[in-house]
């Protein structure tokens, strides 16, 4: 006869205080993640943009929670605030999780030295799926990692500084043209197949707006040598979520080239975050499967067809405004249905609630 499942049972909805904030710079954004968790959560969000210097104050915050409110799981979404997690969880008695971002583990400052270290006091490590493999292979992280269900959420609302590049760059005798935004991406082969092969051949005659270039200088340089005539623009620096919204306000259509290979570190997310950004991908690159292959426009390109990737970034150049808005609203539409924010909260709030009422295990006690 078998044996009937033990479940915990606890409290519906875990109390749980959330340090830090997502930190993927091309980044999903964290809003849809926090709206999501709350419906099936009580939570309680304290972050910082200096974890050395007010670390103090959020220990002392997410303690009186603890303590005088009932919260009862402490989680860190930004593992530089770990070894925060890793003392509440020591002083308070409470169960502690965070989320890992592999970029973050390679630091080599002191603090980054403690954040690593800070790893073996937590009861889980949530991992993206998708970079599980690449988490695991981190040494020394003495957590169990959990796998978390990939998510592509809203863009945030594009803050005004990043508003003001976009704008400068766009300055100038080009009113009425349209405006295809290309992503910089590593050495530069995409940018430079896009200058010498799609832009001369196009119908339309765009400005093109470069967005992540490390160095104006050498995109001058780049079109000095080619001699190419084209209207080209350049937003210089890192490509954020809030970057791609001030860019989706401003342009009509993305173009990715299939050189920007997934493989690459940060494509896939950003080809998600692009997605969302209500405004039409057109890319040759047929593992980014969060691009839908549209019934009348072909946004999803065989990859090394260059006259169709030439020809579909011309038909949605050719279409109305606001044809173009309900395309790219579309695009988003699916994505968002492909990666919602509520199963991976869901996911967060089952793991939550599977921790709460365990007995606190210290590290040396714990099983290798």
């Amino acid at each position: 006869m078998s044996q009937p499942a033990v479940r915990f049972v606890g409290p519906r909805r875990p109390r749980v205080v959330i340090l830090g904030g997502l930190r993927d710079a091309l980044g999903i954004s964290d809003d849809g993640f926090r709206r999501a968790l709350a419906a099936v959560a009580d939570v309680e969000h304290l972050d910082t943009a200096r974890p050395i210097r007010d670390g103090f104050r959020l220990f002392r915050n997410a303690a009186g929670l603890i303590r005088s409110d009932a919260f009862e799981l402490v989680h860190v979404l930004d593992p530089r605030l770990a070894p925060i997690g890793a003392l509440l969880r020591r002083r308070c008695g409470a169960p502690a999780t965070l989320t890992l971002i592999p970029e973050l583990h390679h630091g080599r400052s002191p603090w980054a030295v403690l954040m690593r270290r800070s790893f073996r006091a937590f009861d889980e490590a949530f991992v993206d799926e998708h970079v599980m493999t690449d988490v695991a292979g981190c040494r020394a992280l003495g957590v169990p990692l959990y796998p978390m269900p990939a998510a592509a959420g809203e863009l945030p609302f594009p803050s005004p500084r990043d508003v003001g590049r976009v704008a400068r760059a766009l300055r100038g005798p080009s009113a009425g043209r349209p405006i295809v935004a290309v992503p910089w991406l590593g050495t530069g082969n995409d940018v430079r197949w896009f200058r010498d092969i799609v832009m001369p051949r196009l119908r339309t005659r765009p400005v093109c707006v470069l967005f992540g270039v490390s160095s104006r200088r050498e995109l001058r340089l780049m079109l000095q040598a080619s001699g190419m005539e084209a209207d080209v623009r350049a937003v210089v620096g890192p490509v954020t979520a809030s970057l791609i919204a001030a860019l989706g306000r401003m342009v009509d259509a993305f173009a990715v080239p299939a050189t920007s290979r997934p493989a690459e570190p940060g494509a896939a997310e950003l080809m998600r975050a692009l997605t969302v950004s209500g405004v039409p991908v057109v890319t040759d690159a047929t593992a980014f499967d969060c691009v839908p292959a549209h019934e009348t426009s072909g946004l999803m390109i065989d990859t090394g067809d260059e006259r169709g990737f030439i020809a579909a970034i011309d038909n949605v150049l050719a279409l109305p405004a606001i044809q173009r808005h309900f395309m790219g609203e579309d695009i988003a539409r699916s994505a968002l249905r492909e990666w919602p924010w509520r199963p991976v909260a869901e996911a967060y709030a089952e793991r939550f609630g599977a921790l709460v009422g365990r007995p606190v295990v210290p590290a040396a006690l714990r099983a290798a």
